[in-house]
């Protein structure tokens, strides 16, 4: 899928090429470039092939007979325009760069005044990518999972696993490729595990593919697959009861953290929320954000788990808990009255002294 979408990227923008040219563009045989050009036809996008001496060059017909009809309505364009930085964790790949050009095609259609407008509406609306990863760096990964994943071949890859920190050789079958939380993930079967795992895009040091073939298992969806997760990674679900202060209750309330939570407000303001999750490291990083405005009810060893958490976090370099160093406050020293004054409170009340009459 993705060298053909190369296809018609470099079709596009060189106007024609041989076959000889598309197999160096694409670093694949002549036959494959052959295969993949009548699958393009098929799907109906307008090829054509004009005899260029002994060899045929294939160009894609522009115009109005070769490029469909789309019309959009004024505020369908700004609306195309806003979303643009939507896009920013797929720049650098095939399909960020051409959507890229589409709404740069789609920003020059919008006259000086129309696109004055727009700079006035980013001011008060926009939508922002922080934390996203950069997917630039990996390109060449991508493109050749792409293929393992569309001609069913497994691939030889090297992988640097965030949780052990280390690299490790690995075959694995691509099931699905998908785009989330700013990252691009793998979902394949990996022969070591022998399990279907998530794999992040700039984590692989070394791809290759093989001349292994397999078959994709045709139950797998991505929604049934991460159903069970909170976030990207999976596990087994076990019921985690929370219970959040009344500082947070509110802000927790107000959005939907997993399929499965059930949430029950408390006369004094707090929120005790219940849900089934794995007990991962995402799910542990998201409680433990919230500090001391919550409590872990059960299970009993996600409990402990965040209490050894926080114990932690007051270790010093020598692995011993530092103890807090308080600054005490000085005492004001107490006023002295004059010889033969009257004394008043509890100074009189310590000096035996009696009110006048």
């Amino acid at each position: 899928m993705i060298r053909q979408w190369r296809l018609l990227h470099v079709l596009t923008v060189r106007g024609g090429c041989t076959i000889r040219e598309l197999t160096r563009e694409v670093n694949c045989s002549r036959r494959t470039v052959r295969q993949d050009l009548v699958v393009l036809q098929e799907a109906g996008f307008p090829l054509t092939a004009e005899q260029d001496g002994r060899e045929s060059r294939y160009r894609l017909i522009e115009g109005p007979s070769g490029t469909p009809p789309v019309t959009f309505s004024l505020t369908e364009l700004m609306s195309l325009h806003l979303g643009r930085h939507l896009l920013v964790p797929l720049r650098g790949t095939p399909v960020g760069d051409a959507i890229h050009t589409a709404l740069e095609k789609v920003s020059s259609t919008l006259g000086p005044k129309a696109k004055a407008l727009l700079d006035d509406i980013e001011q008060c609306i926009s939508a922002g990518t922080l934390q996203a990863k950069d997917s630039s760096r990996a390109v060449e990964t991508l493109r050749l999972l792409q293929q393992a994943l569309h001609e069913r071949r497994t691939v030889e890859a090297e992988y640097h696993s965030f949780g052990r920190d280390s690299a490790s050789r690995r075959r694995l079958d691509p099931v699905h490729l998908w785009h989330q939380q700013g990252g691009i993930y793998l979902a394949a079967y990996c022969h070591t595990r022998r399990q279907v795992l998530t794999f992040a895009l700039e984590r692989f040091r070394q791809v290759r593919i093989s001349d292994d073939t397999f078959q994709s298992p045709p139950e797998f969806n991505l929604d049934r697959y991460l159903e069970g997760s909170f976030g990207l990674f999976r596990g087994e679900p076990v019921r985690v009861a929370l219970r959040f202060s009344r500082r947070v209750a509110r802000y927790v309330a107000e959005r939907q953290w997993h399929l499965s939570q059930s949430l029950a407000p408390l006369l004094t303001g707090e929120l005790e929320m219940t849900l089934r999750v794995p007990l991962t490291p995402e799910v542990r990083r998201w409680i433990l954000g919230y500090g001391k405005d919550v409590e872990v009810l059960e299970p009993k060893s996600l409990r402990e788990d965040i209490r050894r958490e926080w114990l932690a976090a007051l270790r010093g370099a020598e692995g011993r808990v530092e103890e807090l160093r308080l600054t005490a406050r000085k005492a004001r020293p107490r006023r002295r009255p004059a010889r033969g004054a009257a004394l008043t409170g509890p100074d009189r009340a310590a000096s035996g002294q009696r009110p006048k009459r």
